[in-house]
């Protein structure tokens, strides 16, 4: 008896190893044709679209991916980037969704918060969020209110209702650097002057550096790249983060976060949803709805393989840029459950930012 408990035990060890391997090199082997999809992209070129100006923090990611993505496509093609700026990446996203090649040598760098414009019918927006084919995102961003040492303000508490200190903003139009702002100041009742019309954040900075602006909302994930010294030096103040939490490695502490600046609980969703939530898949990469399935599956494999190349990861951490990436899957997820807010959420939503639509 306890022979045949030991030949059954060898059998179905014997039968689970085989199940596991088979398992294994069914998940290895690629949903794709991968000789089809070589035999396409060898000897071509792949763009890879920002829809900032140069010098920010999508810049930054892009040109990093760029380095590295082309030996993970397989037929190993060259890879470029070029800027595209313009209204907050709406303009690349029409060009993508509309004119841009589509047969995957055309990837797009768009920034999520931009779904805010479609979901309230900016006439500019000529393009459908939900239709996009996601490659990935590297990282969730949060936003922070930074002003310059000019409007002498040290806390947030200092800007609010109509005897507070008053601060000038500069903003991107269609991006959240621009609709943080407006719903600081309209939903909270943020003494705040919002100047639009920036393309990219390089743009703002050069701005704030000449005096013709007071401050911005940037993610940290940007200013850890381009302005770390000026935070760390106090020449910059982080009045508030755009966020549910406080950020981990913020160097300033006790930095007020939406569930404290909201004084309801309603105000708390329309910051979240305005601003918060779109960031999550913020710095995106997208590529059009026509693209062959198979050449869009390779695209999106070689994402998820360059956010392991330890080569990546060492340029990136050098460079003080964050690595968490979310899937196709995951971003598909957040854009559906964005799309499908509540329509009295959507409401109050919009009602908050009309302003800025004047």
């Amino acid at each position: 008896m306890k022979r045949a408990w030991t030949v059954w035990f060898l059998c179905a060890a014997f039968v689970l190893a085989w199940f596991g391997h088979a398992a294994a090199a069914s998940a290895a082997k690629p949903a794709f044709d991968e000789k089809a999809v070589a035999d396409f992209y060898r000897g071509k070129t792949v763009r890879i679209g920002v829809g900032f100006s140069a010098g920010g923090g999508y810049d930054a990611y892009s040109r990093l991916i760029g380095r590295h993505l082309g030996k993970y496509i397989p037929g190993d093609p060259t890879v470029i980037v070029e800027n595209m700026p313009g209204a907050g990446s709406i303009v690349l996203a029409n060009h993508v969704y509309n004119a841009a090649p589509k047969d995957g040598t055309f990837i797009a760098n768009i920034s999520g918060p931009i779904i805010l414009e479609q979901l309230f019918n900016n006439p500019a927006v000529q393009f459908d969020m939900g239709k996009f084919r996601y490659l990935a995102v590297p990282v969730s961003e949060t936003y922070l209110m930074i002003v310059t040492r000019k409007p002498n303000v040290g806390k947030f508490e200092e800007i609010l209702g109509p005897k507070g200190k008053r601060v000038v903003i500069g903003a991107i139009p269609g991006s959240t650097v621009e609709h943080a702002p407006v719903l600081v100041r309209d939903v909270v009742g943020a003494n705040i002057r919002v100047v639009s019309g920036y393309k990219g954040t390089a743009d703002v900075r050069m701005a704030i550096d000449s005096g013709e602006v007071e401050g911005f909302f940037n993610t940290w994930t940007s200013v850890k790249i381009t302005s770390l010294d000026k935070i760390t030096s106090g020449e910059w103040i982080v009045l508030a983060q755009m966020g549910d939490k406080p950020v981990r490695d913020l160097p300033i502490q006790n930095v007020p976060t939406i569930p404290t600046i909201a004084k309801t609980e309603e105000q708390r969703q329309i910051l979240s949803f305005g601003t918060s939530v779109p960031n999550q898949f913020g710095k995106v990469y997208v590529v059009a709805a026509g693209v062959p399935a198979d050449r869009a599956a390779a695209l999106e494999g070689a994402f998820a393989k360059v956010f392991a190349d330890k080569e990546l990861l060492a340029e990136a951490q050098k460079g003080r840029l964050e690595i968490g990436p979310l899937s196709a899957g995951e971003i598909d997820k957040l854009i559906g459950e964005f799309l499908g807010m509540r329509p009295e959420v959507r409401a109050q939503l919009h009602k908050a930012m009309k302003p800025a639509k004047k």
